[in-house]
């Protein structure tokens, strides 16, 4: 039987964007399934490189600068290898602090830039993927006793890691460096194992596709209670939803509707107008009109769902659920015959989209079954070798793009001087012009550049802005 442990992890990165924007530093700790350290902890630093540039706000928050980076760091390909073998170790539960809609997201823009799967880790030899976020949420909405909740100036809860830690002395110092980060997640993870055992072990269980499945069943729907950072803080980030259909172009999505809003002017529109609407930015909207309160709940994503028995009275009246009205919402969705028809329609409607960049292009197509494994020979050959790979030895042309800018980014050695030349030509073109999904080019950089300096600045923050000038100059040079 496979032994099963929890791999606890955090990027710091050179933006907020893990399409565009790479990891600065990776950290992380391996425990057992009761939270014990297991293992050395890893931390490593990505080398930057020429085709980028970091956004000066990150580095503002982060104090890790592109120097450091270089200096103290290892080529991507060989970070990401680091990071690979300790998240397909069998039975390994890949988890973090808002990992699943950011930290994976680097991971697997990072696994495909680097030639490796970008989704195996996750569900092969037992693995899984998981998140404390949503549990901090989940425990703060349902069972919140035995953990003190910080209040933001908002007067809501903060969900923030360091206000949490701090709230619950818990020691985090070195906030927004990776290893100090994955620390303070155990920690807070272990108060929620102690404080509230039962739920800890009930969310974890919805890691598994299989048991949300379960629970959002569509053959007998059930108002269910889901608990999202999408819901406002006021009602505890918490909703009574009733599924209604799989998204028929992603069968990991369930579309549910938000039972906190009366259903009279949803019903009454078209197919058109409900994709009109559902895709308008909030400050299109009209006044007084409402947002389509439908929501997708992801399968493979962790999501916070609960029975509705679990909220007792006195939640209820503190989140503002009001049953009759969920009740009464819930039966005037279920009077209309036509209403999955329609949203069939809606969500069966393909939108269209530019087509991207290799480099981010992820999300475009999955890796044929033969390109993968000329993807694995790729990874076991000598980089020396590189040079002689032909790249339309790979079906995707995303691949054939790739090949070349790994061997730049991770073996310039390998590159000829034509090679050199057309790498320089790239970066530049990336930079100056804004081509080849750019994330930031050098005018944009150079403005924030100049924004942060003209603000009023530390002594600390003033030493990372003059680095990053002194990082470009050299670049140019």
């Amino acid at each position: 039987m496979t032994k099963r442990s929890f791999y606890w992890h955090d990027y710091e990165t050179w933006g907020a964007n893990p399409r565009v924007d790479r990891p600065s530093q990776f950290a992380g700790i391996r425990t057992d399934e009761n939270l014990n350290i297991i293992g050395e902890p890893l931390m490593i630093y990505s080398q930057p490189t020429a085709d980028f540039l970091p956004h000066p706000e990150a580095v503002l928050i982060t104090g890790i600068t592109p120097q450091q980076a270089a200096s103290d760091g290892i080529p991507e390909a060989e970070f990401f290898k680091k990071i690979h073998t300790e998240f397909t170790k069998a039975g390994s539960c890949i988890v973090g602090y808002n990992s699943i809609r950011f930290d994976d997201e680097v991971t697997r823009f990072g696994f495909y830039r680097n030639f490796y799967d970008p989704y195996a880790y996750s569900w092969q030899n037992s693995n899984s993927r998981w998140d404390i976020l949503d549990l901090m949420r989940i425990t703060h909405a349902l069972r919140p006793e035995g953990i003190n909740w910080p209040q933001n100036d908002q007067g809501f809860t903060s969900f923030k890691l360091t206000d949490l830690t701090a709230a619950n002395n818990i020691e985090q110092v070195g906030a927004h460096d990776a290893l100090v980060d994955v620390k303070a997640t155990i920690a807070m993870a272990k108060l929620v194992k102690e404080k509230q055992p039962r739920l800890f072990d009930f969310y974890f269980e919805l890691r598994s596709k299989q048991r949300v499945a379960d629970l959002v069943n569509l053959i007998k729907p059930q108002i269910l209670l889901h608990v999202s950072g999408m819901f406002p803080a006021e009602q505890g980030c918490l909703a009574p939803i009733i599924p209604l259909l799989a998204n028929p172009t992603n069968s990991n999505e369930i579309i549910c509707y938000n039972l906190r809003f009366n259903p009279q002017q949803f019903l009454a529109l078209t197919a058109e107008q409900i994709q009109q609407k559902l895709y308008t930015k909030t400050l299109d909207l009209a006044e007084g009109e409402q947002r389509i309160p439908l929501k997708g709940v992801h399968l493979n994503k962790s999501p916070a769902l609960a029975p509705i028995k679990t909220l007792t009275a006195e939640q209820a009246e503190k989140w503002q659920v009001n049953w009759d009205e969920i009740n009464q919402h819930h039966q005037m969705l279920m009077s209309d015959p036509d209403l999955i028809s329609r949203l069939g329609k809606v969500y069966k409607q393909s939108r269209e989209f530019e087509e991207s960049d290799a480099d981010s292009a992820l999300y475009e197509g999955f890796i044929s079954r033969e390109d993968r494994l000329r993807c694995n020979q790729l990874l076991a050959a000598n980089p020396d070798d590189l040079a002689a790979w032909n790249p339309d030895s790979f079906q995707d042309k995303r691949l054939r793009i790739l090949l070349f800018r790994y061997r730049a980014r991770n073996f310039p050695k390998t590159l000829s001087s034509d090679e050199s030349q057309r790498w320089m030509n790239f970066c530049q073109s990336r930079l100056l012009d804004g081509e080849f999904g750019a994330g930031l080019t050098l005018e944009q950089f150079q403005q924030q550049l100049l924004t942060l300096a003209q603000q009023e600045q530390g002594q600390r923050e003033q030493k990372l802005l003059e680095q990053l000038s002194l990082w470009v100059q050299s670049m140019a040079g």
